[in-house]
């Protein structure tokens, strides 16, 4: 992170951090501390080394060629993770490397293709997210590469058996248990998995890796070799399996995990397993400094901290006490999911505004019926390989426990109180990791106390907050009123309501009423018309334009500004107290880094207003 920030602060060039990278070197091997500020510098290389490159080619239509190694199947779509290495512009090859995402339609096996995309490279609307291909698939085909020629053929063969044995629905559970992914689910069923508290046995991590693991060594368990040898092959199977998924951050960061466990075994080591996944995360940091602020890879590991660390003082503080078998069956599976909840909670409450408050007793019920589900699709797949009859056998029993898994779903999201919406700044929630430290406990209570006393005060400021984002002007005023102002609806203004803790708008102007409102919804006049609304101290005139006069303060917006500049995920903060203002940039699809930075200049500026 400390890297991460020096190059985004300073932004200075590769030539600065050479030499003082060979210093540290040096020193590292003099004084181990100074290993520390080794890895910082890396990171901080890496962070200019991985920045997404723009085109620079212009508004015209490119030919782009390029492999796709990575996969996420949708609904009704595919994103896809393309490395673009050549363009091809009249009869002209020139060398282009540069990864990119793509939005494909159409059901298909897409990774390990080389497709032909014509079209042109846009800015991610995400800070650190690869650039965004738009435009149509002129060719594609299987190319000359591991992903082309060992990892296409076995994604295939594993959606064309989960395609010919189970209807629709089933598919999409069958596809996101193996090969990871909740976005396949239609929303329905995704709101009712995420409200149950069992969204995450969609993503592929530890339990996946941990069934192939078992599931490779059970069929070596009749080969007569060397322990140490089926130790390298089940670790090759983790890869291919990784490979298979695309790559994903939690695939990755469990075979990673398990290859180490897996060489200290070879190496007769005893290892602590908080030290593999420090030394996993570190790993990954240096090779990709950007994954710390990917949401999979987030979830991924604070889960794993979460069990690693709390999980073995629950045990030896609780279960270790508890003397009936059955009992402890029932309680070290809840233990283990209460762990991983606490640790995923910030998490779970900034990106998705809600916390599953039954996950602990969900999981004990849904997590042995998915782990049966996985057990037996693996089985398919082994024996699609000799006979697809047993392929059909296999997916009854599979198709059933599917039922059950949704029915149980359902049944959970439904209770009272399944799930509440939460929206609470990460400046709060994030002191609170560490409260695990004991030594620091009662310095982090204050602390935290201390931010809340912050929040608190900036909130009683006499203060006009605007907020315009996609086409839209959010109003609050000094006493708590939100009225907003929309040319149209938006899901970045939806977005932002939904950060903003906003179920309902006290007031919204707009050509529909397209958000619940609970006091009045007026019609958004068209071009030829003005609209003068007024409320204490502020007054708002809608036109071609918005202008909004707060006391002696006065903000403007163009609706063409508006869909230009905020369309694509910018948000512009203005706070006014009615004499002078401030105005804070920032990013709607920030990350939760991001969104502290973020929250701390609007809580000072706040403050600020008050001297």
């Amino acid at each position: 992170m400390v890297g991460i920030f020096l190059q985004a602060l300073f932004d200075v060039s590769l030539l600065f951090f050479i030499p003082v990278f060979l210093i540290f070197t040096l020193l590292s091997l003099w004084k181990r501390r100074f290993i520390y500020v080794l890895i910082i510098l890396l990171s901080a290389v890496n962070m200019d080394l991985q920045r997404p490159t723009n085109a620079g080619f212009g508004e015209r239509d490119l030919l782009h060629s390029g492999v796709v190694v990575g996969e996420d199947q949708r609904e009704h779509h595919a994103k896809l993770l393309i490395y673009i290495d050549r363009l091809l512009i009249d009869d002209d090859t020139i060398g282009y490397d540069a990864a990119v995402e793509y939005y494909a339609y159409g059901r298909d096996v897409f990774l390990g293709k080389r497709l032909y995309i014509k079209g042109k490279v846009r800015p991610s609307r995400f800070a650190h997210r690869p650039n965004v291909l738009s435009g149509h698939i002129v060719a594609s085909g299987v190319v000359d590469h591991p992903f082309g020629f060992v990892f296409h053929p076995i994604r295939k063969f594993i959606d064309r058996i989960l395609g010919e044995s189970f209807r629709d629905d089933h598919y999409r559970i069958a596809s996101g248990l193996t090969l990871g992914g909740s976005g396949r689910l239609g929303r329905e069923l995704r709101t009712v998995f995420s409200r149950a508290g069992i969204l995450h046995i969609l993503a592929v991590s530890g339990l996946h890796v941990g069934f192939v693991a078992v599931f490779l060594g059970f069929l070596l368990l009749f080969i007569p070799i060397d322990y140490r040898l089926k130790a390298f092959v089940i670790m090759g199977g983790l890869f291919l399996y990784a490979g298979v998924t695309g790559f994903r951050p939690s695939v990755c960061r469990a075979t990673f995990m398990a290859a180490l466990l897996g060489l200290a075994m070879v190496l007769q080591r005893n290892v602590d397993h908080i030290h593999i996944i420090n030394i996993t995360a570190i790993a990954f940091l240096i090779a990709s400094p950007l994954l710390i602020f990917d949401l999979s890879a987030q979830l991924s590991f604070v889960a794993v901290y979460g069990i690693l660390y709390l999980y073995p003082k629950i045990e030896a503080r609780f279960i270790a006490r508890v003397h009936s078998r059955l009992l402890k069956i029932l309680l070290v599976p809840m233990a283990v999911s209460f762990s991983a909840q606490i640790f995923v909670a910030p998490f779970v409450i900034y990106y998705f505004h809600r916390l599953p408050m039954y996950a602990v007793f969900t999981n004990v019920v849904i997590i042995p019926i998915a782990s049966i589900i996985i057990f037996l699709l693996f089985l398919s797949f082994s024996a699609g390989s000799l006979c697809f009859a047993l392929v059909k056998i296999i997916a009854l029993p599979v198709s059933l426990l599917i039922t059950v898994l949704i029915a149980l779903s359902r049944f959970f999201a439904s209770m009272p109180f399944s799930s509440i919406d939460l929206t609470v700044s990460p400046l709060i929630t994030f002191p609170c990791y560490l409260l695990v430290w004991a030594k620091a406990r009662k310095v982090v209570i204050w602390l935290i106390v201390a931010i809340m006393f912050v929040f608190t005060l900036s909130s009683l400021v006499d203060c006009l907050t605007v907020c315009a984002v996609g086409e839209g002007v959010l109003i609050t005023t000094p006493g708590g009123e939100n009225i907003l102002v929309s040319g149209k609806k938006h899901s970045p203004q939806r977005i932002l309501l939904a950060r903003q803790g906003i179920g309902e708008l006290d007031y919204l102007v707009a050509p529909s009423e397209i958000f619940p409102v609970a006091r009045d919804y007026v019609s958004l006049p068209d071009k030829m018309r003005f609209m003068d609304l007024s409320r204490d101290d502020l007054k708002i005139h809608i036109s071609n334009r918005v202008t909004i006069t707060f006391r002696d303060a006065v903000m403007e917006f163009d609706w063409a500004h508006l869909k230009g500049h905020h369309g694509s995920g910018r948000i512009t903060y203005i706070l006014s107290n009615g004499e002078e203002m401030h105005t804070i940039h920032g990013s709607l699809y920030g990350s939760i880094i991001e969104q502290m930075v973020l929250d701390s200049k609007i809580v000072f500026r706040r403050i600020g207003l008050l001297f």
